[in-house]
């Protein structure tokens, strides 16, 4: 970490409240981003009409489809790709069947992953909290040092609070990027329903 890096990652320690304040704590007192916290993402919000119905683990076929399309490493072309492949061969019927089922499987599968990353990012934020806590100690304990104190002890608090200065920084810019993790998904599900909707049938009459 540069210096200026150094002294800015030392103010913003020095300057946390005990609460480490973040938009939409008042909330949830653990969660640091920006981003509204969405506990868990429904059927309501992304597909039209009353929720799918039934087990998609007991379809072979749309288990196999979930297993390889909900992994967060699968990007969203390559998801939506196996989407179509997916219900190209489909008749009417089978459609009408299988398709929303494909839908509730992504919408588990998503939650599951997004449920993790949301108790990560608020794991994040409870350790930068502790480190802020040790920040103010030890600058606390350097300002009531006395001037007589051994050179040894002075350089010792000095390079503490530098290195938990260096450990908030890094996990700052960690978190920024952890707090988008949940977004990307709900993004991607996204796509994935408004392909599974392509994929229906008309409705009848």
């Amino acid at each position: 970490m540069n210096s200026s890096r150094l002294a800015a990652a030392l103010a913003l320690l020095t300057s946390l409240g005990p609460a480490y304040a973040q938009p939409h704590r008042a909330a949830d007192p653990d969660w640091p981003c920006v981003q509204r916290l969405v506990p868990r993402l429904t059927a309501a919000a992304l597909w039209p009409g009353t929720a799918p119905e039934g087990e998609w683990r007991t379809e072979p076929d749309v288990a196999a489809l979930v297993a390889r399309i909900a992994p967060r490493a699968v990007a969203e072309p390559e998801g939506v790709a196996g989407i179509e492949a997916f219900a190209a061969p489909l008749d009417e019927r089978a459609r009408r069947h299988l398709v929303p089922l494909a839908f509730a499987g992504l919408l588990d599968q998503t939650n599951v992953q997004r449920d993790a990353l949301i108790e990560n990012i608020r794991r994040f934020t409870r350790r930068q909290r502790e480190l802020a806590d040790v920040s103010r100690a030890v600058a606390a304990e350097l300002r009531t040092l006395p001037e007589n104190a051994p050179a040894e002890r002075r350089a010792e608090l000095e390079q503490r609070r530098a290195f938990t200065a260096k450990a908030f920084g890094d996990a700052e810019r960690t978190l920024r990027f952890a707090c988008e993790s949940p977004v990307r998904l709900e993004a991607r599900l996204g796509a994935y329903a408004r392909a599974l909707q392509a994929a229906l049938p008309p409705d009848p009459g």
